[in-house]
């Protein structure tokens, strides 16, 4: 709950680079804006998963008392280490995926390159 003071991770967005994008540019205007807007839903839709499970997740691990409104100070410190530590793990598998992924766009242009250099012998 209080995590939304502490840190937001719809701020901790990655964009990954996928090997469509000559694709997406061929398409006509239309199509193009209506897969940007489901892409900037889904998006959105993810990050509010992540947001709730941050929530969920910190609130169970740190707040064991309900006698009170407010959060404990030792309650607040668990809360804020909790969203630091999510949102750091959350960062690296983004890091990962986007090197994975460009891994991935390297080895295909390299065998498409080695496709049409066989074909022009």
């Amino acid at each position: 709950i209080a995590c939304h003071h502490h840190c937001n991770p719809i701020n901790y967005t990655f964009a990954m680079n996928f090997p469509i994008e000559s694709a997406v540019g061929e398409m006509p205007d239309e199509a193009r804006n209506a897969l940007s807007a489901a892409l900037e839903h889904m998006q959105v839709r993810d990050s509010l998963k992540m947001y709730n499970n941050l929530v969920d997740r910190c609130f169970k691990e740190c707040c064991d008392d309900m006698r009170s409104k407010t959060m404990s100070g030792k309650e607040e410190q668990c809360v804020s280490k909790c969203c630091e530590k999510f949102m750091n793990v959350t960062g690296r598998v983004g890091v990962r995926f986007s090197e994975f992924f460009s891994q991935m766009e390297q080895v295909a242009q390299s065998q498409l390159a080695q496709q049409q250099s066989g074909m022009a012998k």
